[in-house]
């Protein structure tokens, strides 16, 4: 009994936002959700306006978005602007989005 308890101590706090449908969540994820301003598939990147100003994600082909009923969509290509989007996302050199999904 003792030893159940310990581990429930030691678990992993909650996250501190929603959970990703597959990318891997470490302590450096980070969450955004915002509004689409466009999508330049040539240079890989998503503008999203988010609470803190316009953020440029590195957004490529193998980045997975998801509607908003869950389901695979594709590539950021799929994205128009004025959608509303939640985005996880490492800060490495930018912002590198990890997984997207559609509100």
């Amino acid at each position: 009994m003792i030893a159940l308890i310990a581990a429930l101590m030691l678990a992993a706090p909650p996250l501190p936002f929603p959970a990703p449908r597959l990318a891997q969540v470490t302590e450096r994820t980070k969450f955004d959700p915002g509004t689409v301003l466009g999508h330049d598939a040539a240079k890989g990147e998503l503008r999203v306006q988010c609470a803190a100003g316009v953020v440029t994600f590195k957004a490529g082909s193998d980045v997975q978005v998801f509607d908003a009923a869950g389901q695979p969509l594709g590539s950021p290509a799929k994205l128009a602007a004025g959608q509303k989007v939640r985005i996880w996302y490492l800060v490495d050199d930018g912002a590198r989005a990890q997984e997207i999904a559609v509100e």
